[in-house]
């Protein structure tokens, strides 16, 4: 079941039990942990960014979440023409190009042991998919640390490294639509 954030918010029944299940979680990246149990609120209450918590069916546990947000995708000098025009649509000169970023993304260490990241990651990409029908976009991007077990499962799943973040020192990686 996924329920988003704001969602959860709005909804004074829920809340309670929202916000219990969340101080309990537990990511095996700890950023990813603390942007849900300290930024998640403020980011919606600012619409910044929509974050959705994924709990299992049977259990009602939390077993993991994901943000979404526009973005400005920054082009460096590194990224060819060709793959410019590519995530543009139009031109191989543009300097940046509007996208969905999915923002974090993570699952409890404990209690999502048993999904599969592709699982998530797959349900994930349906709330893309449906942010694409209403507003458009033709790729989506995420951050991720550079480790060959991380990028690894996001290759696998589609996604193919473009340019590293020259502030956070994060790989962007993209996936077309």
């Amino acid at each position: 079941m996924v329920i988003s954030l704001k969602e959860a918010s709005a909804n004074t029944e829920i809340i309670s039990a929202v916000t219990d299940a969340i101080s309990k979680f537990t990511c095996q990246d700890k950023d990813v942990e603390t942007f849900l149990k300290t930024k998640a609120f403020e980011f919606e209450r600012r619409d910044k960014s929509r974050t959705y918590l994924i709990f299992d069916d049977i259990t009602g546990d939390l077993i993991a979440y994901f943000t979404l947000s526009l973005n400005a995708l920054p082009f460096r000098d590194t990224v060819s023409k060709n793959i410019v025009k590519r995530i543009d649509g139009f031109s191989k000169d543009v300097k940046a190009a509007g996208i969905v970023l999915i923002g974090q993304f993570g699952k409890d260490c404990i209690l999502a042991k048993h999904v599969s990241g592709e699982k998530l990651l797959n349900t994930c990409l349906e709330a893309v998919y449906k942010s694409q029908e209403i507003i458009g976009g033709r790729f989506v991007m995420l951050e991720c640390l550079d480790v060959e077990k991380v990028v690894g499962f996001y290759k696998k799943n589609g996604f193919q490294s473009l340019q590293f973040d020259e502030k956070d020192k994060y790989l962007q990686m993209i996936r077309r639509l």
